[in-house]
């Protein structure tokens, strides 16, 4: 399951790519975020890996395994995220427009076992839509810098 999402920000590309790595403005933005384990490499640095964690409804927490796979400085930032029922790639490109920043956000979930993908392809328009909630969260707090 692919889908991208397009966000206009007022902010520098620095300043986004800054914010884009940051564990305590995640904490603000991500849904259901609420700490981050780093086990090798630092914080969200390439080849870092790290264990998310997130508050479930039910009480309990997730871990999900993070692997920063690709960065270049004000441009770019990806990563995998890995569960024992899915991988998903991210791709996190800063491109500068001159009067705004677009960020554009890809990312490939695979499902595993497959047919846990005919749930995703069901739930693809919810995901989606909670995404781009987050990063409009995220819009918001950079730009009241």
């Amino acid at each position: 399951m692919k889908f991208d999402i397009r966000i206009k920000i007022n902010q520098s590309a620095k300043e986004v790519f800054q914010s884009m790595l940051s564990t305590q403005l995640l904490i603000k933005w991500e849904t259901n975020f609420s700490g981050f384990n780093p086990i090798k490499g630092g914080k969200r640095k390439l080849g870092s890996t790290a264990y998310r964690i997130y508050n479930e409804a039910d009480g309990t927490t997730t871990k999900i395994k993070e692997e920063v796979t690709e960065i270049e400085s004000g441009k770019l930032f990806a990563y995998q995220l890995t569960d024992k029922n899915f991988i998903s790639y991210v791709t996190c490109k800063i491109v500068d427009k001159g009067d705004y920043i677009l960020l554009v956000e890809k990312t490939d979930i695979k499902f595993r076992p497959a047919i846990l993908g005919i749930f995703g392809l069901l739930m693809k328009g919810s995901m989606k839509k909670r995404r781009e909630a987050d990063l409009l969260v995220f819009k918001e707090l950079i730009e009241s810098k």
